[in-house]
């Protein structure tokens, strides 16, 4: 250990005689130059000590020098090289020894720690029911790649929760929907308890509208579907379903309750917080307006509202959707695309008899028994013409069909038709013409489904019938066409009109009676000229001609020549081909 001032000179050696001296006095050489030390090269503030490799005597030293800032010393340290490098190594070692043992710990500090943090973590996942991780070991698939660890586990359980959430959310909203809808059909039908109408309103989210209308009415929408361009019956479900939409987004929710399809209409019940009649019922009818309009624009489809009278009590809903659905009856009469309110009219005190068509009626049931299609479609468009032309309630124009259709019905019957041979759907006519709600759909309906079947039933009849009276006459004709026989008499023996049987005879063979008669004689006196030696006149004789010269006109007008140049004729044709 050597110290040094200021000056280079020792001024602490183990060696006392070196005291004082200068720095070269000690003999230190620089390993790397050869050359010897003279002075030590300040350190620098910033760095701790110093290192330099040194020979004293021979022998390989390393010099670590550090300068002490308070009296300008430099302190000196000469230690051989192997003692410093197994201080090294031991100080390596230890310091090795004590990193590892700190290392060690740490890990088992940070697995303890880790345990300790995953425990909750493991209880939520058991929480999630997440299976992925059970028990510590993994129980996924043996193809998957990776396993997740614990927080992505975690993620993926809170994904699924927020799904599951909202698939329960939307499940609610829709049961919801189906409730509130459900309890709307209960209202208009007046199936709900007229005690409890109020709090199940407000269950429903109907509270505003409670405490704020004071007048209410139901308003029908019917889409017009019969010869339409763009739409069929069958696109009737889907209809309703825009209009629905079209309702719920053109009025406030404070102005209805929700509209619902029933019946083949959207119903729907508005409200008002006008006490004054007539300050409600305008805009009631520019609304009905608005809402036509806007179906038409966007749909491009004409649609019939019927409206109820305004009511105060919320229980009179059932009585004002029955209005609402009665006023668009008059449709029947009225035609399409019509705005209707109900209107209750005083009928007991006038005195009133409806003006049936009932010569129509006869008229068109003799076309049907006489299956003329065209005719009978004529009459019935007369005869429904006449009907609607009268002055009547939707009722008694449901009355008069029915009355019509009893007695088409009838006539089948007596005629031996079964009804199930012309209705083909399940449920009966009567149901059918039931739900029919205008003029066109009704004469389209009795036209297609009621007259048509019944006139093609009754043609098969015809047709059967009218080839069995043919072959009956035919039959007559080829027994006795050698006697004087005549159309009145066939008509007695068949118990049969005479003129009656003349048509149905010429609309099967295409000939009158008497022209098939005479056909059947000539063919009978061309078999007699040729097979026997009878002559003109006893030929003629026996086919009951009065006179021969009568026979042989006929047969020259049939054959084109006489009987007797026929029978020439043909035998010599005979006697040529047996020679």
């Amino acid at each position: 250990m050597i110290i040094i001032n200021r000056e280079q000179r020792v001024i602490a050696h183990p060696d006392a005689s070196y005291i004082g001296q200068p720095m070269s006095a000690i003999g230190l050489i620089d390993r790397k130059n050869g050359e010897h030390i003279q002075a030590l090269t300040p350190v620098m503030y910033s760095e701790a000590y110093a290192e330099r490799e040194v020979q004293v005597a021979n022998a390989d030293y390393s010099l670590t020098y550090s300068p002490s800032t308070l009296k300008g010393w430099t302190y000196i340290l000469i230690s051989p090289e192997n003692t410093l490098t197994r201080d090294y190594i031991k100080i390596g070692f230890h310091t090795l020894y004590i990193s590892m043992a700190i290392l060690l710990l740490s890990l088992l500090l940070a697995w303890l720690g880790s345990k300790r943090m995953l425990a909750p973590i493991r209880r939520i996942l058991a929480q999630l029911g997440d299976n992925i991780i059970v028990k510590g070991h993994s129980t996924l698939p043996q193809q998957a790649v990776s396993s997740p660890n614990e927080l992505d586990q975690i993620q993926m359980g809170v994904t699924q929760l927020s799904n599951a959430r909202s698939q329960l959310e939307s499940t609610l909203n829709q049961q919801q929907i189906q409730i509130r809808t459900y309890f709307m059909i209960q209202l208009l039908q007046g199936r709900n308890c007229s005690n409890t109408l109020h709090d199940t309103l407000r269950e429903q989210g109907y509270t505003p509208q409670l405490s704020r209308w004071q007048q209410i009415a139901v308003i029908a929408l019917q889409p017009e579907l019969m010869s339409h361009s763009r739409y069929t019956m069958e696109d009737r479900s889907l209809l309703l379903f825009a209009i629905q939409n079209i309702l719920e987004e053109t009025l406030k929710p404070d102005q209805q309750l929700l509209p619902i399809v029933l019946e083949q209409n959207v119903v729907t019940v508005v409200g008002s917080h006008e006490e004054d009649l007539t300050l409600f019922s305008k805009p009631l009818l520019l609304l009905m307006e608005q809402l036509q309009q806007q179906i038409s624009e966007v749909l491009d489809l004409k649609v019939s509202i019927g409206a109820s009278q305004p009511r105060r009590l919320m229980k009179h809903i059932p009585q004002a959707y029955n209005e609402a659905i009665d006023a668009l009856k008059h449709r029947m009469r009225l035609g399409t695309g019509i705005i209707v309110q109900y209107e209750q009219h005083d009928l007991s005190s006038a005195a009133w008899a409806m003006a049936y068509p009932e010569a129509l009626e006869y008229s068109l049931l003799q076309s049907i028994q006489q299956a003329d299609e065209a005719l009978a479609s004529t009459q019935l468009t007369e005869l429904l013409e006449t009907l609607f032309s009268l002055e009547c309630t939707p009722e008694e124009y449901q009355a008069a069909l029915m009355r019509l259709l009893t007695h088409i019905l009838q006539l089948t019957q007596e005629s031996g038709i079964r009804l199930a041979q012309i209705s083909q759907s399940h449920r009966s006519l009567f149901q059918e013409l039931f739900v029919l709600q205008y003029a066109a759909e009704v004469e389209h309906w009795f036209n297609h489904q009621v007259i048509q079947p019944v006139i093609q039933l009754f043609k098969e009849r015809q047709v059967a019938q009218y080839q069995l009276i043919s072959e009956k006459i035919i039959a007559i004709i080829q027994q006795d066409y050698d006697k004087d026989l005549t159309l009145d008499e066939c008509a007695t023996r068949l118990h049969y009109n005479a003129n009656y049987l003349s048509s149905v005879f010429r609309k099967e063979t295409g000939a009158s009676f008497s022209e098939y008669l005479t056909r059947y004689r000539l063919k009978t006196a061309k078999r007699w000229l040729d097979e026997s030696d009878w002559t003109v006149k006893e030929i003629a004789e026996r086919l009951r001609y009065t006179n021969p010269q009568n026979f042989i006109r006929s047969f020259r007008k049939w054959e084109g020549v006489t009987p007797g140049r026929y029978r020439e004729r043909k035998r010599h044709a005979d006697f040529s081909s047996k020679g």
